[in-house]
């Protein structure tokens, strides 16, 4: 059984879809996507997610021999504004999301979570929290993240192969030797950096325990 002296959990949360990725000693451990396939509403979600945290966390306790002390959960900050706007079911639906998620880790074995402000983990692990357009019809917000996925040669790890017509988003991505045109899955993407926003210093950590 591998054994890790550090494990953090990096989870990109949303209702659209969340990322996660757990990373022992910086390795990748798992990386999944949550697509919310078959949920009507976000009661449904969070009660998807909750049962995907539960399989994943009986996973990881078969690829380590450490105590829970070991292991930190970081989420992604709920914004106070949601494209440039105050929203308030933004909040309150987003809160309910990141609450779902400290219930499950203290009922699980008491693991506290922590949350990290975009601009803070994309500065510390991508190298900037700018906007860079690209040819490929990418979100230009989400595209300096991809573009260090390539650097660390784990691109792969986030395209997921695309048989549609349309065009915007697509990335062709040599696979076995052949390019294939793929999406890339940009939620698994910002949680791997936020699971290694988790192994900076503590003094270059800008984290907070979230307890609502």
């Amino acid at each position: 059984m591998k054994q890790y002296d550090k494990i953090v959990i990096g989870i990109d949360q949303s209702y659209k879809r969340t990322g996660i990725t757990v990373l022992g000693d910086k390795q990748i451990v798992k990386m999944l996507s949550i697509d919310y396939a078959g949920c009507k509403n976000n009661t449904m979600k969070r009660f998807e997610l909750r049962n995907e945290l539960y399989s994943l966390m009986r996973e990881v306790n078969t690829q380590r021999n450490t105590g829970s002390k070991n292991i930190t959960v970081i989420v992604e900050r709920i914004r106070l504004r949601s494209q440039g706007v105050l929203s308030e079911s933004y909040i309150k639906s987003t809160g309910a999301l990141v609450a779902a998620i400290i219930d499950f880790f203290y009922y699980y074995n008491n693991i506290p979570v922590y949350s990290v402000d975009t601009r803070a983990w994309k500065s510390a692990i991508v190298g900037t929290s700018k906007p860079v357009d690209n040819d490929y019809g990418i979100d230009p917000h989400k595209y300096p993240t991809i573009l260090y996925m390539r650097r660390m040669g784990l691109l792969r790890r986030i395209a997921e192969p695309y048989e549609g017509r349309g065009k915007k988003g697509v990335i062709p991505i040599k696979i076995e030797g052949k390019k294939v045109p793929c999406k890339i899955n940009d939620d698994v993407a910002d949680s791997y950096c936020i699971a290694m926003y988790g192994y900076l210093p503590k003094d270059k950590q800008k984290l907070k325990e979230e307890t609502f």
